[in-house]
Protein backbone atom coordinates (compact mmCIF):
# COMPACT_ATOMS: atom_id res chain seq x y z
CA UNK A 1 0.00 0.00 0.00
CA UNK A 2 2.98 2.17 0.31
CA UNK A 3 4.86 1.89 -3.24
CA UNK A 4 4.77 4.77 -5.18
CA UNK A 5 1.59 5.56 -6.89
CA UNK A 6 1.23 7.38 -10.25
CA UNK A 7 -0.92 10.10 -9.29
CA UNK A 8 -4.66 10.15 -11.22
CA UNK A 9 -5.40 12.28 -14.04
CA UNK A 10 -5.76 15.82 -14.07
CA UNK A 11 -5.84 15.62 -10.11
CA UNK A 12 -3.41 18.20 -9.17
CA UNK A 13 -2.87 16.55 -5.69
CA UNK A 14 -0.25 13.84 -5.51
CA UNK A 15 -1.37 10.30 -3.54
CA UNK A 16 2.01 10.85 -2.09
CA UNK A 17 0.75 13.92 0.21
CA UNK A 18 -2.55 12.41 0.23
CA UNK A 19 -1.00 9.29 2.19
CA UNK A 20 0.61 12.35 4.89
CA UNK A 21 -2.77 13.85 5.66
CA UNK A 22 -3.42 14.42 9.40
CA UNK A 23 -6.12 12.10 10.94
CA UNK A 24 -8.29 15.46 12.33
CA UNK A 25 -9.09 15.91 8.44
CA UNK A 26 -10.25 12.52 7.72
CA UNK A 27 -14.15 13.26 8.15
CA UNK A 28 -14.29 14.80 5.06
CA UNK A 29 -12.50 11.65 3.01
CA UNK A 30 -15.11 9.55 5.34
CA UNK A 31 -18.23 11.62 4.55
CA UNK A 32 -17.58 11.42 0.67
CA UNK A 33 -16.32 8.26 0.78
CA UNK A 34 -20.13 6.85 2.43
CA UNK A 35 -21.89 8.34 -0.84
CA UNK A 36 -19.47 6.94 -3.34
CA UNK A 37 -19.77 3.45 -1.53
CA UNK A 38 -18.29 1.87 -3.87
CA UNK A 39 -15.22 3.32 -4.33
CA UNK A 40 -13.31 1.07 -2.35
CA UNK A 41 -13.80 -1.66 -4.74
CA UNK A 42 -13.27 0.98 -7.50
CA UNK A 43 -9.63 1.40 -6.26
CA UNK A 44 -8.89 -1.45 -6.13
CA UNK A 45 -9.85 -2.63 -9.79
CA UNK A 46 -7.91 -0.04 -11.14
CA UNK A 47 -4.67 -0.29 -8.86
CA UNK A 48 -4.61 2.88 -7.20
CA UNK A 49 -2.94 1.87 -4.14
CA UNK A 50 -4.54 4.51 -1.17
CA UNK A 51 -7.94 4.06 1.08
CA UNK A 52 -10.89 5.60 0.03
CA UNK A 53 -10.91 8.36 3.03
CA UNK A 54 -7.47 9.54 2.08
CA UNK A 55 -8.03 9.81 -2.16
CA UNK A 56 -11.52 11.92 -1.36
CA UNK A 57 -9.79 13.91 0.63
CA UNK A 58 -6.96 14.21 -1.98
CA UNK A 59 -9.92 14.82 -4.12
CA UNK A 60 -11.30 17.53 -2.32
CA UNK A 61 -8.11 19.49 -2.34
CA UNK A 62 -7.87 18.92 -6.29
CA UNK A 63 -11.15 20.31 -6.78
CA UNK A 64 -10.56 23.46 -4.65
CA UNK A 65 -7.71 24.27 -7.08
CA UNK A 66 -8.99 23.95 -9.95
CA UNK A 67 -11.64 26.07 -8.66
CA UNK A 68 -9.29 29.04 -7.08
CA UNK A 69 -8.02 28.85 -10.88
CA UNK A 70 -10.86 29.09 -12.46
CA UNK A 71 -11.77 31.95 -10.53
CA UNK A 72 -9.38 34.20 -11.86
CA UNK A 73 -10.62 32.58 -15.06
CA UNK A 74 -14.04 33.78 -14.43
CA UNK A 75 -12.92 37.16 -13.25
CA UNK A 76 -11.12 37.70 -16.87
CA UNK A 77 -14.30 36.66 -18.63
CA UNK A 78 -16.41 39.20 -16.11
CA UNK A 79 -14.04 42.13 -16.99
CA UNK A 80 -14.27 41.59 -21.18
CA UNK A 81 -17.45 41.15 -20.99
CA UNK A 82 -18.92 43.99 -18.27
CA UNK A 83 -16.09 45.82 -18.53
CA UNK A 84 -15.21 46.50 -15.43
CA UNK A 85 -15.01 44.85 -11.85
CA UNK A 86 -18.86 44.98 -10.66
CA UNK A 87 -21.57 42.89 -9.60
CA UNK A 88 -22.28 40.92 -12.66
CA UNK A 89 -18.03 40.06 -12.69
CA UNK A 90 -18.43 38.89 -9.24
CA UNK A 91 -21.11 36.44 -10.27
CA UNK A 92 -19.56 35.00 -12.89
CA UNK A 93 -16.50 34.89 -10.77
CA UNK A 94 -18.36 32.38 -8.40
CA UNK A 95 -20.62 30.75 -10.75
CA UNK A 96 -17.20 29.65 -13.04
CA UNK A 97 -15.02 28.96 -9.66
CA UNK A 98 -17.45 26.87 -8.13
CA UNK A 99 -18.73 24.68 -11.19
CA UNK A 100 -15.34 24.07 -11.92
CA UNK A 101 -14.33 23.03 -8.69
CA UNK A 102 -17.89 21.00 -8.06
CA UNK A 103 -17.06 19.27 -11.85
CA UNK A 104 -13.62 18.14 -11.08
CA UNK A 105 -14.55 17.02 -7.85
CA UNK A 106 -17.38 14.73 -9.29
CA UNK A 107 -14.50 13.70 -12.00
CA UNK A 108 -12.52 12.93 -9.06
CA UNK A 109 -14.49 10.80 -7.80
CA UNK A 110 -15.59 8.72 -10.52
CA UNK A 111 -12.31 8.63 -12.26
CA UNK A 112 -11.33 4.79 -10.58
CA UNK A 113 -14.73 3.49 -11.92
CA UNK A 114 -13.61 5.01 -14.82
CA UNK A 115 -9.71 3.56 -14.69
CA UNK A 116 -11.00 0.58 -13.62
CA UNK A 117 -12.87 0.42 -16.91
CA UNK A 118 -9.74 1.14 -19.06
CA UNK A 119 -7.99 -1.65 -17.43
CA UNK A 120 -11.03 -3.79 -18.49
CA UNK A 121 -10.52 -2.61 -22.21
CA UNK A 122 -6.94 -3.37 -22.06
CA UNK A 123 -7.58 -6.75 -20.98
CA UNK A 124 -10.07 -8.13 -23.39
CA UNK A 125 -7.92 -6.42 -25.75
CA UNK A 126 -5.28 -8.43 -25.67
CA UNK A 127 -7.49 -11.42 -24.05
CA UNK A 128 -8.55 -13.66 -27.50
CA UNK A 129 -4.77 -13.94 -28.15
CA UNK A 130 -4.14 -15.27 -24.64
CA UNK A 131 -6.78 -17.52 -24.34
CA UNK A 132 -5.67 -19.19 -27.49
CA UNK A 133 -2.02 -19.22 -26.81
CA UNK A 134 -3.36 -20.88 -23.16
CA UNK A 135 -5.19 -23.53 -25.02
CA UNK A 136 -2.60 -24.83 -27.45
CA UNK A 137 -0.46 -25.16 -24.40
CA UNK A 138 -3.04 -26.83 -22.38
CA UNK A 139 -3.64 -29.05 -25.97
CA UNK A 140 0.09 -29.73 -25.43
CA UNK A 141 0.16 -31.25 -22.79
CA UNK A 142 1.39 -28.34 -20.27
CA UNK A 143 -0.18 -28.05 -17.00
CA UNK A 144 -2.85 -25.23 -16.38
CA UNK A 145 -0.40 -23.22 -13.64
CA UNK A 146 2.57 -23.89 -16.21
CA UNK A 147 0.47 -22.41 -18.98
CA UNK A 148 -0.54 -19.27 -16.67
CA UNK A 149 2.85 -18.71 -15.53
CA UNK A 150 4.19 -18.88 -19.49
CA UNK A 151 0.88 -16.26 -20.04
CA UNK A 152 2.20 -14.29 -17.05
CA UNK A 153 6.32 -13.85 -18.77
CA UNK A 154 4.71 -12.95 -22.38
CA UNK A 155 3.55 -10.05 -23.72
CA UNK A 156 0.13 -9.68 -23.63
CA UNK A 157 -0.27 -6.37 -21.65
CA UNK A 158 -2.71 -6.02 -18.79
CA UNK A 159 -3.61 -10.16 -19.12
CA UNK A 160 -0.16 -11.10 -18.63
CA UNK A 161 -0.33 -8.68 -15.18
CA UNK A 162 -3.31 -9.83 -13.93
CA UNK A 163 -1.88 -14.12 -14.80
CA UNK A 164 1.06 -13.10 -12.95
CA UNK A 165 -0.58 -11.95 -9.98
CA UNK A 166 -2.72 -15.62 -10.00
CA UNK A 167 0.84 -17.35 -10.25
CA UNK A 168 2.16 -15.29 -7.06
CA UNK A 169 -1.12 -16.38 -5.04
CA UNK A 170 0.07 -19.80 -5.96
CA UNK A 171 3.50 -19.57 -5.69
CA UNK A 172 2.31 -17.97 -1.98
CA UNK A 173 0.50 -20.98 -0.88
CA UNK A 174 -3.13 -20.31 -2.46
CA UNK A 175 -4.55 -23.39 -4.49
CA UNK A 176 -5.72 -22.64 -7.83
CA UNK A 177 -9.01 -22.31 -7.98
CA UNK A 178 -8.78 -19.69 -5.08
CA UNK A 179 -6.22 -17.67 -7.04
CA UNK A 180 -8.42 -18.11 -10.28
CA UNK A 181 -11.48 -16.78 -7.76
CA UNK A 182 -9.90 -13.96 -6.42
CA UNK A 183 -8.75 -12.87 -10.19
CA UNK A 184 -12.74 -13.04 -10.80
CA UNK A 185 -13.26 -11.21 -8.00
CA UNK A 186 -10.44 -8.46 -8.93
CA UNK A 187 -10.80 -7.81 -12.73
CA UNK A 188 -13.32 -5.17 -14.25
CA UNK A 189 -13.62 -7.48 -17.40
CA UNK A 190 -16.18 -9.40 -17.69
CA UNK A 191 -15.01 -11.36 -19.92
CA UNK A 192 -11.54 -12.22 -17.88
CA UNK A 193 -14.23 -12.95 -15.00
CA UNK A 194 -16.75 -15.32 -17.09
CA UNK A 195 -13.23 -17.06 -17.84
CA UNK A 196 -11.81 -17.68 -14.18
CA UNK A 197 -15.40 -18.74 -13.28
CA UNK A 198 -15.42 -21.26 -15.84
CA UNK A 199 -11.87 -22.11 -14.94
CA UNK A 200 -12.88 -22.64 -11.40
CA UNK A 201 -16.21 -24.65 -11.88
CA UNK A 202 -14.04 -26.92 -14.21
CA UNK A 203 -11.23 -27.63 -11.95
CA UNK A 204 -13.26 -28.46 -9.09
CA UNK A 205 -15.51 -30.41 -11.04
CA UNK A 206 -12.89 -32.25 -12.73
CA UNK A 207 -14.12 -31.89 -16.18
CA UNK A 208 -11.95 -30.97 -19.57
CA UNK A 209 -10.67 -27.29 -19.16
CA UNK A 210 -9.92 -27.44 -22.86
CA UNK A 211 -13.36 -27.60 -23.85
CA UNK A 212 -14.61 -25.29 -21.66
CA UNK A 213 -11.99 -22.63 -22.65
CA UNK A 214 -12.73 -23.39 -26.30
CA UNK A 215 -16.52 -22.18 -26.00
CA UNK A 216 -15.03 -18.98 -24.56
CA UNK A 217 -12.73 -18.25 -27.64
CA UNK A 218 -15.72 -18.93 -29.68
CA UNK A 219 -17.52 -16.54 -27.77
CA UNK A 220 -15.39 -14.23 -27.40
CA UNK A 221 -14.83 -13.85 -31.12
CA UNK A 222 -18.53 -13.37 -31.48
CA UNK A 223 -18.37 -11.10 -29.76
CA UNK A 224 -15.80 -8.60 -31.60
CA UNK A 225 -17.57 -9.13 -34.61
CA UNK A 226 -20.74 -7.71 -32.77
CA UNK A 227 -18.89 -4.74 -31.38
CA UNK A 228 -17.26 -4.19 -34.68
CA UNK A 229 -20.39 -4.12 -36.52
CA UNK A 230 -22.12 -2.02 -34.19
CA UNK A 231 -19.24 0.56 -33.75
CA UNK A 232 -20.02 0.67 -38.28
CA UNK A 233 -23.06 1.35 -38.43
CA UNK A 234 -23.36 3.72 -34.92
CA UNK A 235 -20.45 5.98 -36.84
CA UNK A 236 -22.44 6.78 -39.76
CA UNK A 237 -25.31 8.58 -37.39
CA UNK A 238 -22.01 10.18 -35.50
CA UNK A 239 -20.67 11.88 -38.68
CA UNK A 240 -23.72 13.22 -39.59
CA UNK A 241 -24.27 14.82 -35.72
CA UNK A 242 -20.57 15.85 -36.65
CA UNK A 243 -21.42 17.79 -39.38
CA UNK A 244 -24.51 19.46 -37.98
CA UNK A 245 -22.65 20.88 -34.91
CA UNK A 246 -19.15 21.42 -36.50
CA UNK A 247 -20.41 23.32 -39.58
CA UNK A 248 -23.97 24.20 -39.51
CA UNK A 249 -24.87 24.85 -36.03
CA UNK A 250 -22.14 27.80 -35.68
CA UNK A 251 -23.44 29.52 -38.92
CA UNK A 252 -26.77 29.19 -38.49
CA UNK A 253 -26.66 30.14 -35.06
CA UNK A 254 -24.18 33.57 -36.17
CA UNK A 255 -26.69 34.18 -38.77
CA UNK A 256 -29.76 34.25 -36.20
CA UNK A 257 -27.93 36.23 -33.51
CA UNK A 258 -26.97 39.11 -36.21
CA UNK A 259 -31.17 39.32 -37.37
CA UNK A 260 -32.03 39.70 -34.08
CA UNK A 261 -30.18 41.70 -33.32
CA UNK A 262 -31.03 43.92 -36.30
CA UNK A 263 -34.09 43.59 -35.54
CA UNK A 264 -34.28 44.90 -31.41
CA UNK A 265 -31.26 47.36 -32.71
CA UNK A 266 -28.60 46.38 -30.43
CA UNK A 267 -25.31 44.92 -32.38
CA UNK A 268 -23.19 41.71 -31.82
CA UNK A 269 -19.88 42.67 -30.10
CA UNK A 270 -16.48 40.60 -30.50
CA UNK A 271 -16.86 38.77 -27.41
CA UNK A 272 -20.34 37.28 -28.80
CA UNK A 273 -18.59 35.86 -31.85
CA UNK A 274 -15.50 35.04 -29.75
CA UNK A 275 -17.57 33.02 -27.50
CA UNK A 276 -19.48 31.25 -30.10
CA UNK A 277 -16.41 30.10 -31.96
CA UNK A 278 -14.70 28.59 -28.32
CA UNK A 279 -18.09 26.73 -27.88
CA UNK A 280 -17.88 25.33 -31.70
CA UNK A 281 -14.48 24.13 -31.05
CA UNK A 282 -15.09 22.49 -27.36
CA UNK A 283 -17.99 20.93 -28.41
CA UNK A 284 -16.19 19.43 -31.42
CA UNK A 285 -13.42 18.35 -29.67
CA UNK A 286 -15.64 16.84 -27.06
CA UNK A 287 -17.21 14.54 -30.30
CA UNK A 288 -14.13 13.33 -31.29
CA UNK A 289 -12.98 12.31 -27.99
CA UNK A 290 -16.46 10.53 -27.65
CA UNK A 291 -16.52 9.16 -30.86
CA UNK A 292 -12.68 7.51 -30.21
CA UNK A 293 -13.81 6.42 -26.36
CA UNK A 294 -16.26 4.21 -28.57
CA UNK A 295 -14.00 2.45 -30.54
CA UNK A 296 -14.08 -1.55 -30.15
CA UNK A 297 -11.02 -2.24 -27.78
CA UNK A 298 -10.75 -5.73 -30.11
CA UNK A 299 -6.70 -5.17 -31.51
CA UNK A 300 -4.35 -2.54 -30.93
Amino acid sequence: MNQPQKTPLMMLYSLEKARRFSEKYLFIGRFLSKIMFSLKYDLQKAEINIDEERYCLAATVSAAMYGLMFLFVGMAFGVIINRGLGTGTIAIMLVTGLGAGLAMLIFHLIYPKLAAFQLASMVDQELLFAMRTILIQLSSGISLFDTMKSISKSNYGQVSKEFALVVRDVNSGVSETEALEKLAFRTKSEVLKKTAWQLTTTLKSGGSITSALNSQVEELISKQMNSIREYSAELNLWTLVYLIVAAAMPSLGLTFLVIASSIGGSGIGPEAVILIIVLSISVQCAMIFLVRSKVPKVVK
